[in-house]
């Protein structure tokens, strides 16, 4: 498209909502992110291979009590900020889909992110969200006959199986009250933590994509109008 690009009202496309600083934020969260999970792999790599030893000393399972706690705060924290940084990118990229003139849009901004604190709900939902954002994202005037991306499709199933995992892994370590059973639980959080490293690297594809669109509407416009 050539000259300036324009919404349903024969406007220029610009933000509603400011993406770029959100985007950076974000960005350096999900790597802070990965970074954590790949601690926390390697963490509970090295218990299983206490646990597996089956004789260890009062020093070393203390020494190996105090490296899972640490790590367990830092995962802990990377996901609660990278997880706030990434609701809010995503009420940001809905606003700014909206402010593009996009007709018959199915998602508010607010509701583009309660879908994920509802249950059942938040199995699909969110993705659907997400799917919309990408299409408007892509042509905010012809969005509906826009296709999908196998990118979404990959970035919500790892979502989904690793929150599983998470969820069994949680559930487990509260329960485990031997060595079999810390066995299981570890077991289950290396899981976890390894399906952490495709999801977060999904979703840095998925961040940068859609930013990239939205800010090539935007350049066009700004663009036209020199």
């Amino acid at each position: 498209m050539t000259g300036i690009e324009t919404n349903a009202d024969g406007q220029g496309y610009r933000y509603a909502k400011a993406l770029t600083s959100t985007t950076r934020f974000l960005r350096i969260m999900l790597w802070v992110s990965l970074v954590v999970s790949i601690l926390a792999l390697v963490s509970d790599f090295m218990q299983m291979r206490l646990l597996d030893a089956g004789m260890f000393t009062q020093a070393e399972a203390a020494a190996n009590d105090s490296r899972q706690q640490i790590v367990g705060i830092l995962y802990l924290a990377a996901f609660v900020v990278t997880g706030f940084a990434f609701l809010k990118w995503i009420y940001r990229c809905n606003a700014n889909c909206h402010g593009f003139g996009a007709q018959g849009m199915r998602f508010t901004p607010g509701w583009s992110i309660g879908f994920y604190f509802i249950p059942f709900l938040n199995l699909y939902k969110p993705y659907q969200a997400m799917k919309e954002i990408w299409k408007v994202s892509t042509n905010p005037s012809d969005w509906q006959n826009v296709p999908g991306a196998s990118l979404l499709g990959i970035w919500w199933a790892l979502w989904l199986i690793s929150g599983i995992a998470g969820q069994v892994s949680f559930r487990m370590a509260l329960q485990a009250d031997s060595i079999s059973t810390l066995q299981a639980s570890t077991g289950a959080a290396i899981l976890s933590e390894f399906l952490d490293i495709p999801l977060i690297l999904a979703a840095l594809s998925l961040v940068a994509a859609i930013f990239a669109k939205q800010e090539q509407l935007v350049e066009n416009t700004i663009k036209g109008f020199r």
